[in-house]
Parts: C-alpha cells; structure tokens; sequence
C-alpha cells in the first residue's frame, strides 16, 4: 500500500501551481511572487477630486505615457495603494508641477508615481491655449500589478 501511496503523492504535488519569479524592469534581476501583507484600501471617487476648472480647454492627447513600476520595496514588503497626482500640462505638451494630492499609504508609491508622469508627453494644446492646470491621474498598486485609474 505504501509503495502506491507515495508516487501517487509525489505525481499529485508536481501538479501544484510554482510563483514564477518576476524580471526587475532594466536590471536584469527578478524578484519573487508579490505576497500581499496588507489589504487594498479603498480608494476616492476621482471625479469627486476634479473641480470644475480643472485641465479645462483643450483636449490632452498621449504622445508617451507610461505606468509606473511596482516599487521594489513596496512589492517586497507586500505593500498595496493608490496615489492621486496633479499635474500641468504646457502650450508644447510637457508636463510640469507634477504633485502628490493624496496617497494612501503615504509614501511607498510616491517618488514613482511622480517620476513617471514628469516623464509624459502629450500632443501641442489647441490654438491659444497657454496651459492646462491641474490634471488629475490615479495610479492603483495592487496584487503587484499598477493600474491607470
């Protein structure tokens, strides 16, 4: 009985689902499966966050707009979150004043969030509009996957 036990144990367990390990964005290296430590936290009604003059007048058209990597720490230590950013947007396109309006947990995403949208382009604003204040982007982290929200 035994001796049919144990390679129907052993046929059974290589059937289990292995984490693959997850390539580091230009390093080279990988990391392990995210292992969340913590819960998702709810996060705002960014319509709510948007006032009424806000990025108004003319219309914003991506020319290069990335997601922001999941930050090493943040997917080592399990973290999950969401961060609001405001941000400008010149005559020619280019980003400015980029901000942190709210983050929560304040902190682990910030830096990454911010860096990625100074990095963003967009197509020249419409004919004799100057700049466009106060755009509004949230960036969810969760499950070590970054959403555009």
């Amino acid at each position: 009985m035994r001796a049919i036990l144990i390679p129907l144990l052993l046929a059974f367990s290589s059937c289990t689902a292995v984490p693959q390990a997850i390539p580091l964005p230009g390093t080279g290296a990988t990391r392990g499966p995210f292992i969340p430590r913590d819960e998702f936290p709810v996060p705002p009604n960014v319509e709510r966050l948007i006032g009424p003059e806000d990025c108004r007048g003319s219309t914003l058209a991506a020319v290069s707009a990335d997601i922001p990597d999941y930050p090493v720490r943040a997917w080592s230590l399990g973290r999950q979150g969401w961060v609001v950013v405001r941000f400008d947007v010149e005559a020619n396109g280019d980003v400015d004043n980029v901000r942190i309006a709210r983050a929560v947990p304040d902190g682990p995403f910030n830096r990454e969030s911010r860096q990625t949208v100074r990095a963003w382009q967009f197509r020249p604003l419409d004919a004799g509009v100057d700049r466009l204040d106060n755009c509004v982007v949230m960036f969810e982290f969760r499950a070590g996957e970054v959403a555009l929200r």
